[in-house]
C-alpha cells in the first residue's frame, strides 16, 4: 500500500512542487526528483567530460548542490532549468581543467548523412564520432552548450535560453552558428561518402 502511494506521489507533484517540499525536509521528495533526473543528468555530463566516474560524480555534485540550496528555489524557475543551469556550469569547471571529448554515439542526423550503418565500418564510424567530437570541442563555449541541450538533450529553445541566460533568438542564432562551424568542420564526411 505504501509503494502505491509514493507512486501517485511521485506522479502528481511537479518538479517546482518537489523542490518546494525537498527545502522544507522532505527527504522522499528529493529522492523523486532523483529518480526522474539522473538518467539524463548522467548522459548530459557524460557528453562533457566522456569519463563515466567523472560524469557521475558530476551528477551528484549537482543533485548534492539542490538539496544544499533547495530552500533558494524560487518557484516562478523551472527546474529544470535551474537543475541544468547548475549542472552545465560543474561541467564548465570540469572542462577548463582537460580538454573534453563530448560524444561516444553520434547523432542521428550526423548517422545518416555519414554513411553506411554496417558493422563492418566500425572504424569509419570510430573516425567520424572522433571528428564530430573534435568539431563540438572547437565550438565557442555558447554554441557548444546550445547545441547539446537543445540537440542531444531536447531542451526548447526557451528553457535552453534560460539555462544558458541568454534570450530565445539568441538561441537561434547560436544554433544556427554550430550548425554552420559544425557543417565546414565536417565537409570531408561528405566528400568521403561520395567515393
Amino acid at each position: 500500500m505504501s509503494s502505491w502511494n509514493e507512486n501517485q506521489l511521485s506522479k502528481a507533484d511537479s518538479d517546482e512542487e518537489l523542490i518546494v517540499k525537498v527545502g522544507q525536509g522532505d527527504i522522499r521528495a528529493f529522492e523523486i526528483l532523483v529518480s526522474r533526473h539522473q538518467k539524463s543528468a548522467l548522459r548530459a555530463a557524460l557528453r562533457f567530460v566522456s569519463d563515466r566516474q567523472e560524469a557521475e560524480d558530476l551528477a551528484q555534485e549537482a543533485f548534492l548542490t539542490i538539496f544544499r540550496k533547495a530552500q533558494q528555489y524560487e518557484p516562478k524557475a523551472s527546474f529544470k532549468t535551474w537543475f541544468f543551469t547548475i549542472l552545465l556550469n560543474l561541467c564548465r569547471n570540469a572542462v577548463k581543467k582537460k580538454k573534453p571529448v563530448y560524444f561516444d554515439t553520434l547523432p542521428p542526423e550526423i548517422v545518416e548523412s555519414a554513411g553506411s550503418e554496417d558493422p563492418t565500418d566500425q572504424f569509419d564510424r570510430r573516425q567520424i564520432q572522433q571528428a564530430l567530437a573534435d568539431a563540438i570541442a572547437k565550438l565557442p563555449e555558447n554554441q557548444r552548450v546550445a547545441f547539446i541541450l537543445c540537440h542531444y538533450e531536447n531542451f526548447s529553445y526557451a528553457d535552453a535560453a534560460k539555462t544558458i541566460g541568454v534570450s530565445v533568438k539568441a538561441i537561434e542564432s547560436l544554433l544556427v552558428r554550430a550548425k554552420r562551424n559544425l557543417r565546414e568542420e565536417l565537409a570531408w564526411l561528405r566528400g568521403k561518402q561520395a567515393s
